[in-house]
């Protein structure tokens, strides 16, 4: 009987613990994710020091990381109650990638305020998707 029982809690606790594991998917959309947070940061060091190509190449950082966002499905790693909002991160993720190009076109038209503006807006959009639909 004891053994019957503890299999089954072994069961159950090994069931649990594979559901919670990160896909494969999940695991690399955290690596860009940090990947992005980066980028971001280092736009916005750059931008203190009036670091032009700083800016720019932490938002071709960026950019790369937006990949995996558009290719993946929100579906496939957002609880059931929040599977809706897959439109809503695409939106996201397309309006990150806009607000990044105006800021390269601002930082080559020598308008740092636009640019900054753009890095802004950029914040904006992620933490509108991380406030919506971010599973923890």
């Amino acid at each position: 009987m004891k053994k019957a029982v503890s299999a089954l809690i072994a069961g159950i606790l090994g069931v649990s613990l594979h559901a919670a594991a990160p896909t494969e998917k999940q695991a690399q959309l955290a690596i860009d994710m940090r990947a992005m947070l980066a980028a971001l940061e280092t736009i916005q060091m750059s931008g203190f020091y009036n670091d032009k190509e700083g800016m720019k190449t932490g938002v071709k950082r960026l950019k790369d990381g937006l990949k995996t966002l558009h290719s993946t499905d929100a579906k496939s790693y957002l609880p059931d109650d929040k599977a809706y909002a897959d439109k809503f991160a695409i939106k996201r993720a397309t309006m990150i990638e806009m607000y990044a190009n105006d800021m390269v076109e601002s930082l080559n038209r020598d308008n740092m305020d636009d640019a900054l503006d753009d890095y802004t807006q950029i914040l904006k959009q992620c933490t509108s998707c991380h406030l919506r639909i971010r599973p923890y």
